[in-house]
Order: structure tokens, then sequence, then C-alpha cells
């Protein structure tokens, strides 16, 4: 796992599966228009938080995004009783995919560079860590997609519950 360090550079770094970093780049953010409509969206979700969510919040700011979908893999490796090389295989897997978003991830925040909501208003500043990197795409989503992804793969039966954690 990168540090905090670290992450900046992350864009640079070599993927193991991706082409490269650029490959997988998603579309520019909306423009700076947008972005005063999406703080009254971000403004009107703050002032919903119950204590359900505000659990939710805290399940996911443990550590890097990685340290959650490594939970989640080892918990549903444990209840497949996979063999050792194949829970080295699931793991593996899980985790080049992680890898390889960070860097897809790290890269389209220097090239895009967009601002964090709380850049433009105080007001929308999130519970945890308060990042002076870019904002777009977010790392954590990037991250649940393509662990949500791979974990479906792996184990089909359970892909619905690996898709609504990472809309979570």
């Amino acid at each position: 796992a990168a540090n905090q360090l670290e992450e900046p550079q992350a864009g640079t770094w070599k993927p193991l599966v991706l082409t490269s970093a650029s490959q997988f780049r998603p579309p520019p953010p909306p423009a700076t228009s947008a972005t005063k409509a999406e703080i009254k969206v971000l403004q009107a979700l703050a002032r919903e938080r119950d204590s359900a969510a505000l659990d939710r919040i805290n399940f996911w700011d443990v550590g890097g995004p990685m340290y959650r979908w490594n939970e989640i893999a080892t918990d549903q490796i444990s209840k497949k009783k996979l063999s050792p090389p194949h829970s080295a295989r699931a793991r593996a897997l899980v985790n080049v995919a992680i890898y390889d978003a960070i860097i897809a991830a790290w890269d389209a925040k220097y090239t895009y560079r967009r601002s964090r909501p709380s850049a433009s208003d105080s007001r929308c500043a999130g519970l945890g860590a308060h990042p002076h990197s870019p904002a777009y795409p977010s790392e954590h989503a990037v991250v649940a997609g393509a662990a949500a992804a791979i974990l479906a793969a792996l184990f089909p039966d359970t892909a619905q519950l690996f898709d609504d954690l990472a809309e979570e």
C-alpha cells in the first residue's frame, strides 16, 4: 500500500495489467458551472446524515481505500473455505486490480486537477482527513469499483453484495 506521501506520484507508477495509467482514463469532470449544483447536493446529503450514515462513513474511513476491500475479500475467502492456493490467487487478483486502479485514479487526478468541493465551500468539508490532492476521480470510488468487479467475478453468487458495497 502506498502511503500518503507517495500517492500523488502513483499516476507515474508502472501498472501490472493496464497498458498505461491512462488506458481507462475517465472523461473530464463536469464544468465548473456544475460545481454549484453539486455543492447543493453535498450540503443536502450532509444535513441528512444520521447515526447509521456516520457508522458507514466510519466503517469505510479506516486505513487506505484498499483496507476494507482486503477485509471483504478475506471474509469471502473464509466463507467459501478456499484452499490456500485459491485464497492466494483471489487475494492477488483483488490487489492487482486495486493497484492498477490507484495508478489510473492518480493519473486522472493530476490530468484534470479538479478542486475538492471544500475549496469552493468550506461547509462541504468531509468528516475525515482533508487531503490537498485533486478530487476527481475519487480514489476510493475507483478502488471500490475495481475490487467489487474482481470479487463479483470470483464469487458470482454474492456479486450484488459487492456492487452494493462499492456503491455505498
